[in-house]
C-alpha cells in the first residue's frame, strides 16, 4: 500500500493539469475543446527491463545493463507515487520534459550512451511501440527549436523502440552504446539554448488507444535545469492539430518533471565507428583520459585468441573530428582522415576473451586532441596492417 505523497493529494480522476503556456496556445487548446481530462494514477508492482537494438526488450531483475559509466542527469531517486495519464487516446501524443547536462570537460558536449525512465500502462495493451526523441535544446512553454508548427519535427536523435510492455508499471533502461550514442550539448554550450537544457520525450504508438499510458512523476526537489512543467505536442491532430504544441503543463501542485536518467561516457570521450566487416571489436573508456594519470579501458567482442595492440595518436589537425583507423574490409590497409604519423603502439599481449587494462598517460600539452584504437592480429604472421583481422571503434578525446 502506498503511503501519502509529500504534497497535497488530489482525487485520482480530478483535472490536475494546469496549462501554463502563452495566451495564444492556451486559446487554441480551449478552442479545440477535445482535450481529455488528464489525471494522476497510482503506481504499483514496479517491474524492470532493458532494451537494446540487437535484442529488443528483456525483462530483468533490477540489474539493468552496464551503460555509462557516468550519470549525467537523474531524477530517479526517491519514491514514485503517481504517473501522469492523458485520459484519452495517447496515440502519438508527445510529452516532452527537459534535462540539463553538466559542463564537465573541454568539448562542451556529452556523449549519451544510455537512458532510463519509468512509465505505467493501465491494462489496455500488452505491448506498444514508441519513439524516443532527444533534442539539443528546449525552453519552458516554447519547446525545442526543432519544433516547427504544423510540421513533423526531427529530433537530433530519434529511436524507434518496439514491443515495450504494457499492462503495468516499468523501469526501462535503453542501451545506446556501441553505435547508437547521441552527442548532446552541455549546460554551458550555446547549442542548449537560453535555458541550457536538452529535451527528451517518449511518444507511444501502436498502443490500442490506451488512455492510461504515461511517465512517473519525480517526487523530490528537481535537480538543476529541471522545470516543474512539461510540453505537450500532438503529432496526429487528435487534440490540438497535427504537429501542434498544445502548451506547457504542470500537475497543479508544482510537479511537472518526470523520472529519467541519462548515462554517458567519461568527460571529453566520444566513440566513432567504422562500417567495414572487420570493425568488430569494442573499445570502452572506463574513466576519463587525463594527462599524468592512469587510464582504464575495456575491450570486448574478442571471440578467440589473438595478439592485441593499442594505437595512440595525437591529432595535430585541430579538426576535432571523431576519427578512427578503420580496416579497408580485407585487412589489407588502414584508412584514416588524419596522418598515421606520430603513432604510438602499445602491446596488449595475447588475449582469448574480453579483457580490461590500463595505460599510464604521460604529461602532455593541455588540450591536446588524441585518438585511441585497438587492433587484433592473428597468433602467427607479421604485425603489420596487411595482417590485421579486426579493429575496434575509435575513441576521440581531449587530454
Amino acid at each position: 500500500m502506498l503511503s501519502a505523497p509529500p504534497w497535497k493529494e488530489y482525487p485520482l480522476a480530478s483535472p490536475l493539469f494546469t496549462i501554463l503556456t502563452a495566451a495564444g496556445l492556451a486559446a487554441s487548446a480551449v478552442a479545440q475543446q477535445q482535450t481529455p481530462v488528464p489525471s494522476l494514477q497510482p503506481v504499483s508492482n514496479l517491474q524492470y527491463g532493458a532494451y537494446d537494438f540487437e535484442h529488443g526488450f528483456t525483462v530483468t531483475s533490477g540489474a539493468n545493463r552496464a551503460i555509462g559509466p557516468d550519470i549525467l542527469f537523474s531524477t530517479l531517486s526517491g519514491p514514485a507515487y503517481y504517473y501522469g495519464a492523458i485520459g484519452g487516446n495517447s496515440e502519438k501524443q508527445e510529452w516532452l520534459d527537459e534535462a540539463q547536462l553538466p559542463n564537465r570537460g573541454l568539448s562542451g558536449e556529452e556523449f549519451v550512451n544510455g537512458m532510463a525512465w519509468m512509465y505505467c500502462e493501465g491494462g489496455y495493451t500488452s505491448y506498444f511501440d514508441a519513439y524516443v526523441s532527444l533534442y539539443t535544446d528546449t525552453v519552458a512553454c516554447a519547446g525545442p527549436s526543432a519544433w516547427i508548427p504544423a510540421s513533423p519535427s526531427f529530433a537530433d536523435c530519434i529511436y524507434g523502440v518496439n514491443q515495450l510492455p504494457g499492462s503495468g508499471c516499468w523501469f526501462v533502461t535503453v542501451d545506446l552504446s556501441e553505435g547508437y550514442e547521441c552527442t548532446l550539448p552541455d549546460a554551458a554550450n550555446p547549442q542548449s539554448g537560453t535555458q541550457g537544457t536538452i529535451g527528451w520525450s517518449v511518444t507511444p504508438f501502436n498502443c490500442n488507444s490506451s488512455p492510461f499510458l504515461g511517465p512517473f512523476l519525480h517526487a523530490g526537489v528537481p535537480p538543476p535545469g529541471s522545470q516543474p512543467t512539461f510540453e505537450w505536442r500532438d503529432w496526429n491532430g487528435l487534440y490540438f492539430g497535427a504537429y501542434t504544441h498544445g502548451g506547457c503543463y504542470s500537475f497543479g501542485v508544482g510537479r511537472g518533471d518526470f523520472k529519467v536518467a541519462f548515462y554517458g561516457a567519461p568527460a571529453d570521450v566520444q566513440y566513432c565507428y567504422g562500417a567495414n566487416p572487420l570493425d568488430t571489436l569494442n573499445l570502452r573508456a572506463d574513466d576519463a583520459v587525463e594527462n599524468g594519470t592512469t587510464w582504464n579501458y575495456t575491450v570486448s567482442n574478442v571471440r578467440s585468441a589473438a595478439r592485441f595492440f593499442l594505437l595512440v595518436q595525437p591529432d595535430g589537425s585541430g579538426t576535432d573530428v571523431c576519427d578512427q583507423a578503420t580496416t579497408a574490409g580485407n585487412g589489407g590497409s588502414f584508412t584514416r582522415q588524419v596522418s598515421l604519423g606520430n603513432l604510438r603502439t602499445f602491446v596488449l599481449g595475447t588475449r582469448s576473451q574480453d579483457f580490461s587494462g590500463s595505460l599510464a598517460i604521460p604529461p602532455a600539452p593541455v588540450n591536446i586532441h588524441a585518438l585511441f584504437q585497438v587492433i587484433r592480429v592473428p597468433l602467427t604472421g607479421p604485425v603489420n596492417p596487411a595482417n590485421v583481422d579486426a579493429a575496434s571503434n575509435g575513441i576521440d578525446t581531449t587530454l
